[in-house]
């Protein structure tokens, strides 16, 4: 056990022994009460120590008291509360530090061991909630008081003891019987004292710095709660610590200490240098806030060798933070839903990944409560996983792009329909625009693993017809289909080929039969026509032979021609393998008349 350092202060340690007294006479008021011929004015001049000495069971308690000098101010002292332990806490305290009486341990450190137990001020079981307590015990660092954690639950726990018998009162006190000793606590005391605090335990256990951190000190531990590590945990894709490096560890946790005793009164804004070399800022304007987005949430919980501040979240020194797609969507509460869609996916190892490379069409909340309205969903749970991951990566382009070096036209994103990738339509002459009609609001937001451009819509990965629709080269192929009522049938689960003419393709058509237009069409004579441009099947350019190839309108073939570029009939294919989520496009430049 070591002594040295803890207990500075006689006075305190005598204050402690005077609470230990009182709250020995729990017992023995409790056989007053029993006793028929005790007076009531008798007995209300019971102070701490009489109780004590009465009930039997707390000889150890009462010696301690005397052999530390503290029995008088236990017996004059007024509102005390006084956590008792037993003769057998004390018998199980002497075994385990291998000691065989009190005569083994100066009075000094009984004397600090005594005062810890005693808190000035009534403090009933019924006001007793989970948090802090100040005892009389001051011999920390900067003679601060050594705090007691209390949990309450099923049991009422003060530190690792429990509370056997509560509200024992005395003429200057309070007593509660416990089952342990309480000795003063380290910072790492401290945490394993409190639920809250089970994950730090265990990654300062894992990371061999249990021993390093009940030293003398003294330092200040900025404690991440439960929850925060969770949300670290969600952040990097792992379940567990187990997944995380072993120095990795031990540079985070020694960036949430520092080298001195700083209470919450103490703490200026500024730059601050941990024990792991990293430097940390401090800010105080509307609470303390670390790096920025940490808040303190709890301050001053002292112990011997050190004061521990609660935060809520865990703090990453610069050396290992990342700064990934997945890093920034969860820094930016913009993305909150967007964060959530990729961990329902599970994707979120996917856009964590320094050794990728690419660039994330990222929508912010608006976005995603707009498709959750127009789908009628109530929320993410309501659309089933894969076609959330189908959705999410049609956002995904598999490269690095700058908004400089965006150009319009098509690209392949990580969305797949049959094994090829869906394309995107990209336009770049007023700003950029995708599919049409989703806009890039904010652009250029550089991650580790490549960049992000922020969009006011969720993209869906679109069908043949939505290629036609979302492109103004083919507005008059969109209104054919629409006249010709194949808009769902096109629209449907496919898969089809379709050769698509361009605006240009249809003019030269409509000079050729004399007509101004589409209007000049009737259904009946559109329907044959364009159902001549659609193959069954997803047939990418590079899986075209020559010959001939049956179409959607049974009666007429194609002829397929690749001795130079692809022709289909007398139309040349210009563009090629625009994928779509139920089929493929190739663009021509004549509409193809059936014989």
């Amino acid at each position: 056990m070591k002594t040295k350092n803890l207990f500075k202060n006689t006075k305190a340690g005598f204050n402690l022994l005077m609470m230990l007294l009182l709250t020995l006479g729990i017992v023995s008021l409790t056989s007053c009460e029993d006793d028929d011929e005790m007076m009531p004015e008798t007995e209300m001049e019971k102070t701490i120590v009489d109780v004590a000495a009465e009930a039997g069971s707390f000889d150890v308690l009462l010696q301690a008291a005397q052999k530390a000098g503290l029995a008088n101010f236990l017996s004059t002292e007024k509102n005390l509360t006084v956590f008792a332990p037993t003769d057998a806490a004390f018998a199980s305290l002497l075994s385990d530090l291998g000691l065989s009486s009190l005569d083994d341990i100066d009075n000094a450190t009984l004397a600090s061991i005594l005062t810890y137990h005693v808190v000035s001020g009534m403090a009933y079981s019924n006001t007793l909630s989970s948090g802090v307590l100040q005892s009389l015990n001051n011999n920390s660092p900067d003679q601060k008081p050594l705090s007691l954690m209390v949990n309450v639950g099923t049991d009422v726990m003060i530190n690792n003891a429990k509370v056997t018998a509560a509200d024992v009162m005395a003429s200057n006190g309070i007593i509660h019987v416990i089952d342990k000793v309480l000795l003063p606590p380290s910072v790492v005391d401290i945490a394993m004292y409190s639920a809250d605090f089970s994950s730090l335990v265990s990654a300062v256990v894992k990371a061999d710095l249990a021993e390093t951190l009940s030293g003398e000190g003294p330092f200040t531990v900025f404690a991440p709660t439960n929850n925060a590590f969770a949300e670290l945990f969600a952040a990097l894709g792992i379940m567990s610590l187990d997944e995380v490096s072993m120095d990795d560890l031990t540079s985070i946790l020694t960036y949430h200490v520092v080298g001195d005793n700083v209470l919450s009164t103490e703490l200026s804004a500024g730059m601050v240098e941990a024990l792991s070399g990293e430097i940390f800022d401090v800010t105080t304007d509307g609470g303390v806030m670390l790096n920025g987005n940490i808040k303190v949430t709890a301050t001053d919980i002292q112990g011997s060798n050190g004061v521990v501040h609660v935060i809520d979240a865990v703090l990453v020194p610069p050396t290992l933070k990342s700064n990934t797609i997945a890093d920034i969507a969860v820094a930016n509460s913009e993305f909150s839903i967007l964060v959530e869609a990729l961990m329902k996916a599970d994707l979120v190892g996917a856009v964590s990944d320094e050794g990728a490379n690419l660039t994330v069409f990222a929508p912010t909340n608006d976005a995603f409560v707009a498709l959750l309205s127009d789908l009628g969903a109530n929320s993410l749970d309501d659309i089933p996983v894969e076609t959330l991951t189908n959705i999410l990566l049609y956002h995904v382009i598999g490269s690095k792009a700058m908004s400089t070096d965006l150009s319009s036209g098509y690209f392949p994103t990580l969305s797949t329909y049959s094994g090829n990738n869906i394309s995107m339509y990209i336009q770049v002459d007023n700003g950029v625009t995708i599919n049409k009609n989703t806009t890039v609001t904010t652009a250029d937001i550089e991650a580790d693993n490549g960049v992000i451009h922020v969009v006011n819509k969720v993209i869906l990965p679109p069908s043949v017809v939505n290629i036609a629709i979302d492109n103004s080269n083919f507005s008059i192929l969109v209104d054919a289909v629409v006249k010709a009522g194949l808009v769902d049938a096109l629209s449907a689960a496919g898969p089809f080929t379709v050769f698509a003419p361009t605006n240009d393709a249809f003019e030269q058509l409509f000079s050729a039969l004399g007509i101004s237009g589409i209007a000049d069409l009737t259904a009946e004579q559109l329907t044959p026509i364009l159902t001549y441009h659609v193959v069954s099947g997803n047939v990418l350019s590079t899986a075209l032979s020559n010959g001939t190839v049956g179409t959607l309108n049974e009666n007429s073939d194609l002829t397929v021609d690749l001795s130079s570029g692809v022709k289909i009939n007398d139309a040349n294919v210009i563009a090629a393998d625009i994928q779509a989520n139920n089929g493929v496009v190739h663009v021509i430049d004549k509409v193809l008349i059936p014989e």
